[in-house]
């Protein structure tokens, strides 16, 4: 076994944490899958709002099939 050694500034307050390099990568991988949920929940959340906001404001038409369109 190679010792190593770790400076101080790195063990204060607890912030060094020492895991195997693929549960590092795994952590990762979810880390961004979960960023990319939080951001398509916020737009979507962002749409809902727009939607409601415009048919309050009566911008959206009503038709009652696709030829009513043109």
């Amino acid at each position: 076994m190679i010792p190593i050694t770790i400076s101080k500034k790195y063990i204060k307050n607890d912030d060094l944490v020492i895991i195997p390099r693929k549960k590092y990568e795994e952590f990762l991988t979810i880390e961004k899958i979960l960023k990319q949920r939080r951001k398509e929940e916020t737009d979507t959340e962002e749409a809902i709002a727009i939607y409601k906001k415009e048919k309050q404001q009566g911008k959206l038409k009503v038709i009652s099939s696709l030829s009513d369109l043109e």
